[in-house]
């Protein structure tokens, strides 16, 4: 009875307000659950191969031998570009829209990418660690879109997502910044270890790897990457030794 209700509603709710494709602006019928049709969805275009985010390197790990001193990332992964136009459009609308329906397909391009660069094995036996917002602005969109797709990727990873960090200080979004030196400084200090979800033993088997050897930091798209390497920079000094990056979209 539920489910007839739901339908109905949704029926009409798209006859008073239609929907329309982010990418072709086609309206979409009524089984069409996202903003996306099957048709541009598949125009997405996924990286290829795996390559060092520092110098562009191609190579089946992540980060180059050569760039491994300039990072603390191990590898940072990124199903797609963000010059894509479709992606752009629901990257956009997932993340300052609230358009939380978009996070199954947006996470389903970042397991295909994994499936296809075969690094699964590589990335199970992980903890899905996604970048924390500030509550007034998780408040504002309504969720934390990296806490959304890290739950998606951790279900086909078999992985726990948990909150290890947090934001201290709010601070201007970094798609706001052009400047790579200016994008650093604005996140500088910005995170701190999560000590809500943490407790000694918790942190010591993160540490001495007995059973989590890896954390993945998850966010929607990496630019400059100085986001995930300030994050990534915490667990360090936490001594966690292996981390990877996860993204949706490079820029």
């Amino acid at each position: 009875m539920c489910l007839k209700k739901d339908i109905l509603k949704k029926f009409f709710l798209d006859l008073i307000f239609p929907r329309y494709c982010l990418g072709c602006q086609k309206e979409l019928s009524l089984k069409q659950t996202s903003l996306i049709c099957e048709v541009c969805f598949d125009k997405i275009v996924l990286n290829r191969g795996v390559q060092c985010h520092i110098c562009g390197l191609r190579n089946n790990r992540g980060t180059c031998r050569k760039c491994l001193p300039k990072t603390r990332l191990k590898g940072l992964y990124a199903a797609g570009f963000y010059q894509d136009p479709i992606l752009k459009e629901m990257i956009h609308h997932f993340k300052y829209k609230s358009i939380e329906s978009l996070k199954k397909l947006l996470a389903e391009l970042i397991i295909a990418y994994i499936t296809k660069e075969l690094l699964t094995d590589k990335l199970k036996n992980s903890i899905l660690v996604p970048i924390p917002l500030t509550l007034k602005r998780k408040i504002n969109r309504g969720f934390n879109q990296s806490e959304l797709l890290a739950k998606e990727i951790g279900k086909f990873l078999n992985c726990p997502v948990i909150n290890l960090l947090k934001r201290k200080k709010f601070t201007s979004p970094q798609a706001e910044i052009s400047d790579w030196q200016k994008r650093k400084e604005n996140i500088s200090g910005v995170f701190a270890l999560n000590y809500r979800f943490l407790n000694y033993r918790f942190l010591e088997s993160i540490v001495l790897g007995q059973k989590y050897p890896k954390i993945i930091l998850v966010d929607d798209v990496s630019t400059s990457g100085a986001t995930l390497e300030e994050a990534a920079g915490v667990l360090k000094k936490a001594g966690v030794k292996e981390i990877y990056g996860l993204v949706i979209a490079k820029g």
